[in-house]
């Protein structure tokens, strides 16, 4: 501003001195237009028209900056000041809700077979996007999750609309989330250490497309699932003529259903608590018949599993069985087992171990045990922030089992030793 005023005296001083060399009559005789008293006047009087000008315009400044922090203060009081997350928006009226996750599990692991060479890499093994959140009002939900695969493609893990009808029953549609055992129904962010136990992968059931119906009461719930069939993730409906129905019921005595879904016993977050589950699937029918993709016969599976936690100290147990046609892959009569603890010395720390085996009846080589040991930092109390270190031996035959998710294991007749380490963040 100050520039401003002298710039403007300084082109009235250069005005007065050109213009002193012709005398003009004043309406006063006494004042002349070249006398400097006159001059330093309108300087003064220009000064004060600038001054005006500027307090004008500091004006309207101030009330664009009062319009856009009231819009800011709207916002907040549709989402933050609402109780809300921050990674969740929501519309004025709160019937529409949008919430964004991101899972990242960054692996570097080593393997060591007597019969293949020393392997040993960099992974991003888990890379979760999530939207989830309610339309027309708290009864419709939405959920969609989908994993970024290794070349940059987006395949959906789930997808489904949900309505809640009075009374806690409610109705899926799409593709849904897995409800067999507990070791599939968790979030990859709460699992023990880097993976699930290997044993969980065989028992995987995909991307079942169908609808579901549960119902959650107090102190026990449900799930049941019509689809087209375990293991059929985006099949062709026009050469499907196959179904599945499978079924998980949970029993909890005490605790919170929410932290019995976390197998890391997180100090001052998880509480004591004792669940009991048990899942049922079967399948008949004929898909792709006459191809190389074709599946067909009846299979039947399921699970029994029990999880005890309180504060610092969890304990979980699971059986499996399985009874498909040998013809199938990885078919056959299957029985498999898993065990895990973990402890937490100090709040940030924890130690862990797992022990598994598995079975095939009519398998030749396909009985293997293993076993895992590791620890977990977890600096912020919870699954935002993980980094894992841990080993795993395993004896036997691996070779007719399916590798799920365990990066590092090789499906192989040999015994293997494997070192894992896992960089995990949710938010």
């Amino acid at each position: 501003m100050s520039s401003t005023i002298h710039a403007a005296r300084l082109i009235l001083l250069l005005a007065g001195v050109v213009s002193s060399r012709v005398a003009f009559a004043s309406e006063d005789p006494l004042i002349r237009i070249d006398d400097p008293v006159q001059i330093e006047i309108d300087a003064l009087r220009m000064e004060i028209g600038i001054l005006r000008d500027e307090r004008m315009e500091a004006s309207l400044d101030a009330t664009r900056r009062m319009e856009v922090r009231r819009m800011v203060t709207d916002a907040e009081l549709r989402t933050n000041r609402s109780g809300r997350a921050w990674n969740e928006i929501a519309s004025a009226d709160g019937d529409f809700t949008l919430e964004a996750d991101v899972i990242m599990q960054y692996d570097w692991v080593l393997n060591s077979t007597a019969s293949e060479p020393t392997r040993y890499g960099f992974s991003l093994e888990t890379l979760w996007l999530s939207l989830a959140g309610t339309v027309f009002g708290p009864k419709w939900s939405y959920s969609i999750c989908a994993e970024v695969g290794p070349e940059g493609t987006f395949n959906p893990n789930y997808a489904f609309v949900q309505h809640q009808f009075e009374g806690g029953l409610f109705i899926q549609a799409g593709i849904l989330s897995e409800y067999f055992s507990l070791e599939q129904a968790i979030n990859p962010n709460e699992q023990l250490g880097t993976s699930l136990s290997f044993v969980a992968g065989q028992f995987d059931a995909g991307q079942p497309e169908g609808i579901l119906v549960g119902r959650q009461f107090d102190q026990w719930r449900f799930w049941s699932t019509l689809s087209n069939g375990w293991g059929q993730s985006f099949i062709d409906p026009l050469e499907n003529q196959r179904t599945g129905l499978m079924t998980r019921v949970e029993i909890k005595p005490f605790g919170d259903w929410n932290a019995l879904y976390m197998f890391n016993p997180y100090p001052g977050l998880v509480e004591r608590g004792l669940l009991f589950g048990f899942g049922g699937s079967f399948d008949w029918g004929d898909y792709a018949t006459g191809t190389g993709r074709a599946i067909s016969g009846d299979a039947t599976r399921a699970t029994v599993d029990v999880s005890w936690q309180q504060g610092g100290f969890g304990l979980m147990a699971a059986a499996y069985y399985q009874d498909e046609a040998v013809s199938q892959t990885n078919g056959g009569r299957r029985w498999a087992a898993v065990a895990q603890t973990a402890f937490f010395p100090v709040s940030t720390w924890d130690v862990y171990a797992r022990g598994e085996w598995g079975a095939v009846e009519n398998g030749a080589r396909s009985h293997f045990a293993m076993a895992t040991i590791g620890t977990s930092w977890i600096p912020a109390g919870d699954s935002r922030l993980k980094v894992v270190f841990e080993l795993v031996g395993s004896w036997g035959s691996t070779a007719d089992w399916d590798v799920d998710g365990n990066v590092g294991i090789l499906a192989t007749d040999g015994d293997q030793t494997v070192f894992r380490t896992q960089l995990q963040f949710a938010f």
